[in-house]
């Protein structure tokens, strides 16, 4: 019986650390060292990483946020990121500041 009890235990403890694992990994855009900007014309993910940003400015009007990053081989090293409403540009930006 108690090799029994045994393996249960160890299986639940799996299963459950495979499920909780998951759940702490996960971490808000704004938490990550990399934003995350959206897509090229080719479709390809945009990704800059937050050290190179040195200048993040909102832009009401049009619902997003520009970032301005170090880059020796652009000329023009800036991605934007694109909100559908003002609400949620609001969120990310204040989610951005606590978290920069």
């Amino acid at each position: 019986m108690r090799k029994h009890t045994k393996l249960w235990l160890v299986a639940f403890l799996l299963l459950a650390s495979g499920i909780f694992m998951g759940s702490f990994m996960q971490k808000a855009e704004t938490k990550l060292k990399v934003i995350k900007a959206g897509l090229d014309e080719k479709g390809n993910l945009v990704c800059v990483n937050k050290s190179q940003v040195f200048l993040f400015k909102k832009i009401n009007g049009e619902n997003k946020i520009v970032f301005h990053y170090h880059d020796a081989l652009s000329k023009e090293a800036i991605v934007t990121k694109s909100f559908p409403d003002a609400k949620t540009l609001e969120t990310y930006w204040d989610q951005l500041l606590r978290n920069w």
